[in-house]
């Protein structure tokens, strides 16, 4: 079924929402003041889903989107519109959320940071197998839009000018591999999840040791930004115990948690923990690593070692923490202050809605940073202090 209706404005994820008969709908591509032509995908009871099939009345912000694939590929949400106006959106998609949900001070939400580069940011990039034999050289590709058919390219304008080449060559993937992630290390050269190795990275100006088949920030420039945010809160509380939960390769713990007088890492990639211990050394750092999974190993770290004026960061992965572990913080005592990185907005919310809840903490400031131009996706940072 098709409909005709009026964008009022983007939500969080970039869709236009515009009202038919005082029903909601959803439809990517579209943009505020525009009115649309649009198909219905997903009709649900209060809202629907709706693709767009063609713009009646163009806004003035529409832009013509330089990628030739955008419209197969779905990587990309906001082609279609100046990166000012992009930004603009996601400051304003963040404030919404928080007044909906936790109904924070809006002064307590910073203006959103943005790096030096809206394209060819990327430090990696996954690539997934496309041929039925795997001893057969053949292209890799991208999942498209309808995260069924294979998107097949020449070159991507968010990874990085070293990992073009990557699109154009021929891969042979090994027999249990689905995908394959290219990274850049940090003479320019590529490691692939198809290598065991550790490789170097450079960060706000120091050399970390990653590993090919762990993780490590996509967007360099902006994870500058982020641990820059992170000491100047340290710098402020300055606590006695630094403790990373999820601590990947440790940059964080290294970049701003070095002020503390302890430092205590907890993570439960192997590959991640190798790299962990080897950064940590070379900086002299009085670091304890914990391996496992943080849910287990932090809480009974915790109720053996509560010690005033800890500070605690959590950097999970796109899913966020367990309930548990946030009802763990919601009654935990003596930890002075927490600070919440999160890749996804709704994420975020979901488990601060928990730590907030028995009325022990407050937050002192939420920082969105644009850590994912010309994406739907925003790092937030959140801090919240022991009242």
């Amino acid at each position: 079924m098709n409909i005709e209706l009026t964008i009022e404005k983007l939500v969080f994820g970039g869709d236009g929402l515009g009202f038919v008969d005082g029903k909601a709908y959803f439809v990517e591509g579209a943009l505020p003041g525009e009115k649309v032509l649009a198909r219905i995908t997903n009709d649900k009871k209060n809202y629907g889903k709706a693709r767009l099939i063609k713009v009646l009345s163009p806004s003035p912000e529409r832009l013509t989107p330089p990628c030739p694939y955008v419209q197969s590929c779905g990587g990309c949400q906001y082609q279609h519109i100046r990166y000012t106006d992009e930004l603009r959106w996601k400051e304003l998609q963040v404030r919404e959320s928080f007044a909906q949900t936790i109904r924070i001070d809006p002064a307590l939400i910073q203006p959103i940071r943005q790096g030096p580069r809206e394209y060819h940011y990327r430090q990696s990039i996954t690539l997934h197998r496309t041929a039925k034999n795997n001893q057969k050289p053949s292209p890799l590709a991208f999942i498209g839009r309808d995260n069924r058919s294979f998107v097949f390219i020449q070159n991507c304008l968010l990874a990085g000018e070293s990992l073009q080449n990557v699109f154009k060559e021929l891969h042979t993937l090994g027999k249990y591999e689905t995908k394959r992630v290219f990274k850049i290390a940090e003479n320019g050269a590529i490691v692939s999840s198809e290598e065991d190795k550790l490789y170097r990275i450079r960060l706000a100006d120091e050399l970390f040791w990653a590993h090919s088949r762990g993780f490590f920030q996509n967007n360099l420039e902006v994870t500058q930004q982020v641990v820059e945010e992170l000491q100047n809160i340290v710098e402020m509380v300055k606590p006695s115990r630094f403790i990373d939960l999820y601590s990947g390769v440790g940059t964080f713990a290294a970049l701003a948690g070095s002020q503390a007088q302890e430092i205590f890492c907890f993570e439960e990639s192997i590959y991640a923990v190798e790299c962990l211990k080897r950064n940590l050394k070379e900086r002299q750092l009085p670091g304890a690593i914990f391996k496992g999974r943080v849910e287990q190993t932090f809480p009974n770290f915790w109720l053996g070692n509560q010690k005033e004026g800890s500070l605690v960061l959590l950097d999970p992965p796109r899913l966020g923490i367990t309930y548990d572990l946030a009802s763990f913080f919601a009654k935990a005592d003596k930890m002075k202050n927490i600070i919440y990185l999160a890749c996804d907005l709704q994420i975020l919310i979901r488990d601060l809605k928990i730590i907030l809840s028995k009325g022990r903490y407050q937050i002192k400031t939420i920082v969105p940073f644009d850590m994912f131009p010309r994406t739907k996706h925003l790092e937030v940072l959140a801090w919240l202090e022991q009242i």
